[in-house]
């Protein structure tokens, strides 16, 4: 079994925003992206906080610093932030969003590495 440690936690913020730690780092998901990745499905930027991390959402000094996404199954948001991926459920993510809760932790995710055995070339054979 593998162990995972907690990469972080989504905290609800006073401004409308949810707030990311990533290992110390802040940043943000503004209402309008929370809104069309929770009822629309979409893929929507996760901002790092500029030195100066005002009141407003959106702040000239944000930067894009991944993404967050539903997964698949839409059970789980996936938070990607440069080569990391982390996860928490979607269930416990809305209840921070919505202020039913204050925070949540999430967990990162394990790298994703292509087992050499089931590797397919173009022409559709199996590598060694």
């Amino acid at each position: 079994m593998t162990a995972f440690a907690s990469g972080g936690q989504v905290v609800c913020g006073a401004d409308g925003c949810m707030h990311v730690r990533i290992w110390g780092e802040l940043h943000a998901l503004c209402p309008e992206d929370l809104g069309r990745l929770l009822f629309m499905g979409e893929r929507v930027s996760l901002t790092r906080r500029g030195s100066g991390a005002g009141e407003s959402c959106r702040d000239p000094d944000d930067q894009v610093s991944g993404s967050v996404r539903l997964s698949p199954s839409g059970r789980a948001v996936i938070i990607a932030a440069g080569s990391k991926r982390y996860m928490l459920p979607r269930d416990r993510f809305l209840a921070v969003a919505l202020g039913e809760e204050i925070s949540c932790i999430f967990c990162e995710l394990p790298p994703c590495e292509p087992e050499s055995g089931i590797l397919v070339d173009p022409e559709g054979c199996v590598a060694p």
